[in-house]
């Protein structure tokens, strides 16, 4: 299984796929390599920036009135409205603890090369593969297009499960528009799936 998602929900359902655009879960410094979880990044946050962490901590996330003067405002959405005056202060950004290095997430930012060892072995896997089934992407990255122009030249049969437009519609000879909620129990339900080979 290879993912473009980056919040390791696949893991937490009993995967292991290989992440093609990384992981929120780990940052890794720019200039040693190293790597740290989120969690001790976090905490560094926390305590690199009090008044940020008593702002957050005082937020009533259920009340999008609460706080506003501290600052801070609650969005609809699990945004936060930040009042520019709350800029005043430095926000200090946590430091690479082996270097001093600067630190940054580990995904592939829109415009980022693909770690090459990991371009690699998703590259292997579609040239491999018997069936390549493409599950709510609409392919529009050029890294998880590519994956299904391996697997189509590979001989692979390919299916794509998503709601709208795809950029391998005119390769894929088989195209499911429907919610993924609804069509993969379905798959499960009967055990098997056949693919028209293209």
């Amino acid at each position: 299984m290879v993912t473009q998602n980056v919040d390791q929900l696949h893991h937490r359902a009993g995967s292991n796929p290989l992440e093609l655009h990384g992981t929120v879960y780990t940052a890794s410094c720019l200039d040693c390599g190293s790597t740290y979880s989120r969690q001790l990044i976090q905490e560094q946050v926390k305590a690199l920036n009090p008044k940020w962490t008593a702002a957050i901590e005082r937020m009533d996330y259920y009340n999008p009135r609460a706080d506003e003067s501290f600052g801070m405002r609650q969005k609809p959405t699990p945004d936060v409205k930040i009042d520019e005056k709350f800029w005043e202060e430095d926000f200090n950004v946590p430091a690479c603890p082996k270097c001093d290095g600067m630190l940054k997430p580990d995904v592939v930012f829109f415009g980022d090369n693909i770690p090459k060892d990991r371009a690699t072995k998703a590259m292997e896997a579609a040239k491999t593969c018997d069936a390549f089934l493409v599950c709510g992407s609409s392919l529009m990255t050029m890294s998880a297009y590519r994956l299904v122009r391996f697997a189509h030249e590979a001989g692979a049969a390919i299916a794509i499960v998503n709601i709208g437009m795809t950029r391998a519609d005119d390769i894929v000879p088989l195209k499911i528009e429907a919610r993924l909620g609804e069509i993969l129990p379905k798959v499960l339900e009967i055990r098997s799936a056949t693919i028209p080979a293209p």
